[in-house]
């Protein structure tokens, strides 16, 4: 059975009131929010993916010095990028913020205030570009739906169809003017609340949507990718197992300096790594634009004397 449009306004509004009302006593103080710099406030989008904010915030002010504008920081190495970059994990992104920024530079230095604009600019995404144009132009059709904002969809509206799509569109029918706030409300109470681990229903402030007990939906089998993408969950293994892993060893020797791959590969001790798939992570590094080489040396992109 369908539910009749006045419970379904109903519960909308309902869900207006409580987000906003957690917000004010609970929002979290974080600095992009101080901030109405677009090239800041995408900054800090695209460093918060994959990335803890309290691994951000020190990271964040630290490109902001060293490059303030989008100009400062297209005219910087790429090598010199990856160094800051440090200890954000994911390092293809501090090369994809490099390449961003050259983008924006030929636009004549502003990002768009477009979200299918900024789709079309080096690694912005659906919920990036949704993300920026709500709190960097407070854009009235911006919707950003990241895992956790998908998980509250999911259950809050438990009868709506939960395929990422349909989030997307319930949750761009359903927002409010105020998406600046808004849409910082659902990140805030998705992290501190409906996250996939740790969840207490009965703490939750969403809660009294369902009343005193978790809904008995089954959401589906999957968690979320960035930008509200849904991946099926992967078997877990050892941190220091992986292609990640070693990759990050490489590039954070390669950060001091060049060196030729037997010297790295003594330098980093990789007993545990076969030459075979030392070569396919150099190969790998070098397709993703983070490393270069020249015959048996290799260094960051951009680092070649």
């Amino acid at each position: 059975m369908k539910a009749s449009k006045t419970s379904t306004t109903g519960r909308v509004d309902a869900f207006h009131g409580i987000v906003f009302e957690w917000f004010k006593k609970n929002g979290r103080d974080l600095p992009w929010r101080k901030t109405k710099s677009p090239y800041a406030i995408a900054l800090s989008e695209i460093m918060l993916q994959q990335t803890q904010v309290d691994r951000v915030i020190p990271k964040w002010r630290a490109f902001l010095l060293a490059f303030p504008t989008w100009n400062d920081l297209a005219n910087a190495s790429t090598a010199d990028v990856i160094r800051l970059w440090q200890g954000l994990g994911y390092n293809r992104r501090a090369v994809m913020l490099h390449r961003l920024a050259k983008a924006v530079t030929d636009l004549g230095g502003e990002l768009p205030n477009d979200i299918d604009a900024m789709k079309r600019l080096p690694g912005i995404g659906d919920y990036t570009a949704n993300a920026i144009a709500a709190f960097a132009f407070r854009n009235a059709d911006a919707a950003p739906v990241d895992t956790n904002i998908s998980r509250i969809f999911r259950r809050v509206f438990p009868c709506h169809r939960s395929d990422p799509k349909s989030i997307q569109r319930l949750a761009k029918s359903i927002a409010p003017k105020d998406v600046w706030t808004w849409n910082h409300a659902l990140m805030d109470i998705g992290a501190l609340h409906c996250s996939a681990r740790g969840h207490v229903w009965g703490l939750c402030p969403l809660a009294p949507l369902h009343g005193s007990k978790e809904p008995k939906t089954s959401l589906p089998p999957f968690m979320g990718g960035v930008g509200g993408g849904l991946v099926r969950p992967k078997k877990s293994i050892k941190f220091e197992s992986t292609d990640r892993y070693f990759r990050g060893r490489i590039v954070d020797a390669l950060r001091e300096s060049p060196m030729t791959l037997k010297k790295l590969r003594s330098r980093l001790e990789l007993s545990s790594l076969d030459e075979a798939r030392f070569n396919v992570l150099i190969s790998r590094l070098v397709h993703g634009g983070v490393v270069e080489q020249h015959k048996s040396t290799v260094f960051l992109a951009g680092d070649r004397d």
